[in-house]
């Protein structure tokens, strides 16, 4: 991951004049999160993290039986 970034995009505007945030013409500004999107990262992040540890892990189990032979 390279860094965190804001989005660029525009709120997602709902015609909702009863709502205690609406503007001035009824429309409520709601954050622009495409929720499948977000989850597909989360799961893509935390398989490449545990990818990452098995990695290290078999590169231990790896060093310490190089260590073992030459005893």
């Amino acid at each position: 991951m390279a860094g965190i970034a804001p989005s660029t995009e525009e709120p997602r505007m709902v015609a909702e004049p009863g709502h205690p945030y609406a503007d001035k013409n009824g429309f409520v500004a709601y954050p622009n999160i495409n929720v499948p999107n977000e989850m597909v990262n989360l799961i893509s992040a935390s398989r490449s993290y545990g990818a990452n540890l098995a990695v290290m892990k078999t590169f231990r189990d790896m060093m310490l039986k190089t260590l073992t032979i030459g005893r």
